[in-house]
């Protein structure tokens, strides 16, 4: 049996055709690409892919985290910049660059990563499973919208870091959170706890906390509108209304005699004592001269610590736990 001329080419466009569907079948079922995971910090808690960062203010980043991690056991931090997620959800990315990482302290699981995704204009705080237990997701929501996101969307990338971290460590330490309120409330806490109300003393606590912080914001206001309508010329911004928020925050009195002033670093590193501000036009002029002393951003009673930040590299301990805990924000 013969086969015409024209039959061949037929037969050829079949089998083409066929061999084409096959390399598509198995294109599809090649494995997708494993993600490529930034490299971890050699030095220091930062990793600035989206090169955000001034060689300086990096390792002011990383001093910072350096000395909140010898100060509290809670939380151990670390900052990743880049310009994109290679298709991942910023949630689903930031999970498993901290995971790599081992972002906190074995067993404790009590490590938190701020990501920043400059091609998605998407921001994270990722929470470990343990650092939930002193950083809820409420509270890295509130830090997000407080303190993250503003940065980002006045492009102060160093500012907003820096507030972010100082957040993200003073609300994770129970003692510096609670400090006031335990104290005015051993015996009230203690009568309850006997009764086996445990949990109506946490609610109480964190109502008074809530209304506390209310009231000095509500404070500081006041003092801000009545500043403005004295001297309608000055220009306020939003981000001298939040470093002075933190600012009364943490300094609501003036010291006792014998206190030990507050210190804290200026923008060229040099440790300067905090003097203390009643009002906030007394305090603007300070804030004025030293932003990163009077912004409420990193106070401390002693010195130290390296150029980078020391004890910053204790943030990678091993640490898991990162379960899909923290916030998201964009700007």
């Amino acid at each position: 049996m013969t086969t015409s001329n024209a039959t061949l080419p037929a037969a050829r466009r079949v089998l083409l055709t066929a061999a084409l569907g096959s390399a598509l079948v198995a294109g599809t079922a090649l494995p997708a690409r494993a993600l490529d995971i930034p490299p971890r910090p050699s030095e220091g808690a930062v990793q600035d892919q989206a090169d955000l960062l001034s060689t300086q203010e990096e390792a002011d980043l990383n001093r910072l985290i350096g000395q909140k991690n010898k100060d509290n056991e809670y939380i151990r931090a670390a900052v990743l910049t880049v310009d994109g997620t290679q298709g991942e959800s910023i949630e689903d990315y930031s999970r498993k660059v901290a995971t790599d990482w081992g972002v906190g302290d074995d067993g404790r699981n009590n490590g938190v990563l701020v990501v920043a995704d400059m091609g998605e204009r998407e921001l994270r705080i990722e929470v470990a499973d343990g650092a939930r237990e002193v950083l809820s997701d409420g509270d890295a929501e509130s830090v997000m919208k407080d303190e993250l996101q503003p940065g980002f969307k006045d492009e102060k990338y160093a500012e907003a870091f820096t507030n972010t971290l100082t957040e993200v460590y003073d609300q994770a330490n129970p003692q510096a959170a609670h400090e006031r309120e335990v104290r005015s409330n051993t015996i009230m806490g203690v009568i309850f706890g006997l009764l086996g109300l445990g949990g109506v003393v946490a609610g109480l606590l964190a109502w008074r906390r809530s209304r506390r912080t209310k009231k000095i914001r509500e404070q500081a206001d006041r003092e801000i509108e009545q500043f403005q309508r004295e001297h309608p010329e000055e220009n306020i911004t939003e981000g001298m209304r939040r470093a002075y928020y933190r600012y009364r925050q943490q300094n609501p009195k003036a010291p006792g005699l014998n206190a030990t002033p507050g210190k804290a670093k200026d923008k060229d590193g040099v440790e300067r004592e905090i003097q203390y501000a009643p009002t906030f036009q007394s305090w603007l002029p300070l804030y004025v001269m030293y932003p990163a002393v009077y912004s409420g951003a990193s106070h401390s009673s002693t010195s130290g610590g390296s150029n980078y930040g020391g004890g910053a590299s204790s943030s990678f301990g091993g640490g898991g736990g990162f379960s899909g805990g923290g916030a998201s924000g964009s700007f």
